[in-house]
């Protein structure tokens, strides 16, 4: 090989490194040395100022003393956090449309990056739901919220009042008893076999009660239950096992939960902004809390041909693991209901944040279906290596991560916009405000009540619920 060639060899990996970290788009004659390079224009000025501009980029990562490039994020209106000049990193709020998942082990700062962002958030969006799966953190931003002029509201789990079987605005009911039907087989965690029972049940109750008809006298969690015991003909198996999980859940939440003919909308929710406390529900009961009321805004807003509106409701909770579960996902007959419709729902003015602390089993397609990817301080290498191909991570900076990751220090990557590179930043502590104790901070579970109209139920049909109990209504 002659000489001329090794140098010009030498001179291509020099300019692509260059291009690797953004060398030559910075100003003017950065973009002309390219254009030089590109059409054979390669005096000795020209190759000398490359040469430069390249080693002054390889110095300037080097003191930045990671592998990442600088984010070039000066613009926008929302906050994401400092970079490692403690400088503020900003991106478009409607950014946050297309979703975002969060992955960091307990203690990494998942909770108070998810606050920073929610003081951003509220003031510019309708309705906002921050779910507490495990802890109670997020009403201590009622406080905060109130001097931007907004009510936050805090209902603790015992206190929701919703019937699954009720109809989202908008929705076909004979579309929404085949999605009812699935979000139950996942969340009780049923046979295949009874997704079939559970939504020939549901359309048989919506006829008998003039549901089909457009009524609005829903049947209960509790009128499913007697139906399908007192449904002789059906699949054996599938009718003890759809029964042994709903006396089970039911005599767990009872009917102080699902008690309602027409409980709280979630159209009606989605114009407050809540904290919604799940702690002290099962397992099972938070799932179809959740479930249900995701699915139903989600579905609504998709029957109503929301398209590219802006974002008007933010939702955040952590611990989605059981949710999102691929597990759950695999075992239903069609599928976990909530992810299917959570790439539908993109662009109809819902912005997701899901926040779990391992990618172990984790459907797939979750991290296909959010657009922006957050981690933190994770447990394994392992762990580092699968949210690495996530983002697209060089080997070299997934054994970084795995060295130098500590509490309130992120990676992330954005969704949309001109700066598509992972990168570094970090989330400003949150000054504790003088609130007192959490566990005293007053709860709103009445004016939710009052704020939503609910039709209870007196039609128990367990036998060990008393006949015409009423709820407390939420007191």
């Amino acid at each position: 090989m002659s000489r001329d060639r090794k140098a010009q060899n030498k001179l291509d990996e020099l300019v692509q490194t260059g291009k690797d970290l953004k060398a030559f788009e910075k100003d003017p004659e950065g973009r002309s040395l390219l254009k030089c390079y590109h059409y054979g224009v390669l005096d000795a000025f020209v190759v000398g100022r490359i040469h430069q501009r390249v080693e002054r980029a390889l110095q300037e990562r080097k003191n930045l003393g990671n592998p990442f490039l600088p984010p070039e994020l000066h613009r926008g209106n929302f906050v994401l956090g400092l970079d490692r000049r403690q400088q503020w990193l900003w991106t478009f709020m409607q950014v946050l449309n297309a979703h975002t998942l969060i992955v960091a082990g307990t203690g990494a700062g998942k909770t108070t990056l998810s606050k920073f962002h929610a003081i951003q958030i509220a003031p510019h969006v309708r309705g906002m739901w921050l779910v507490d799966l495990r802890k109670r953190e997020y009403r201590a931003l009622r406080p905060v919220f109130a001097r931007l002029g907004i009510d936050l509201k805090i209902i603790r789990g015992r206190k929701f009042c919703i019937n699954p079987l009720q109809v989202p605005m908008g929705v076909e009911p004979i579309e929404y008893a085949a999605t009812a039907a699935d979000l139950l087989v996942s969340v009780l965690n049923l046979p295949p076999r009874a997704s079939t029972l559970l939504r020939t049940t549901i359309i048989k109750l919506y006829r008998a009660n003039g549901v089909l008809a457009g009524g609005r006298r829903f049947p209960t969690m509790f009128c499913l239950f007697e139906a399908i015991r007192s449904d002789r003909s059906a699949n054996a198996q599938a009718r003890q096992a759809a029964l042994d999980q709903l006396e089970a859940i039911l005599t767990a939440l009872g009917p102080d939960i699902l008690g309602y003919h027409c409980g709280w909308d979630p159209h009606e929710l989605a114009r407050q902004h809540l904290a919604m406390e799940l702690t002290g529900l099962p397992e099972s009961g938070k799932d179809l809390v959740l479930g249900y009321l995701l699915t139903a805004e989600f579905m609504s807003r998709i029957a109503r041909g929301l398209s590219n509106p802006r974002m008007d409701l933010w939702i955040a909770f952590d611990e989605a693991q059981r949710l999102l579960s691929q597990r759950q996902e695999t075992a239903g007959y069609g599928g976990n209901a909530l992810i299917d419709l959570l790439g539908l729902v993109r662009g109809t003015g819902v912005g997701l944040q899901i926040s779990v602390l391992s990618t172990h089993d984790l459907s797939p397609n979750v991290p296909n279906l959010t657009g922006t990817k957050i981690f933190g301080r994770c447990g394994s290498v392992g762990e580092y290596t699968t949210v690495g191909r996530y983002m697209g991570l060089t080997s070299e900076q997934i054994a970084w991560c795995a060295h130098h990751m500590v509490p309130g220090l992120f990676v992330g990557q954005m969704a949309d916009g001109n700066w598509r590179y992972p990168f570094v930043f970090r989330v400003p502590p949150l000054t504790p405000l003088p609130t007192g104790d959490p566990i005293d901070t007053p709860t709103d579970d009445g004016n939710v009540s009052a704020a939503v109209p609910r039709l209870p139920s007196v039609e128990w049909v367990i036998g060990r619920l008393e006949h015409g109990t009423t709820p407390d209504n939420g007191k």
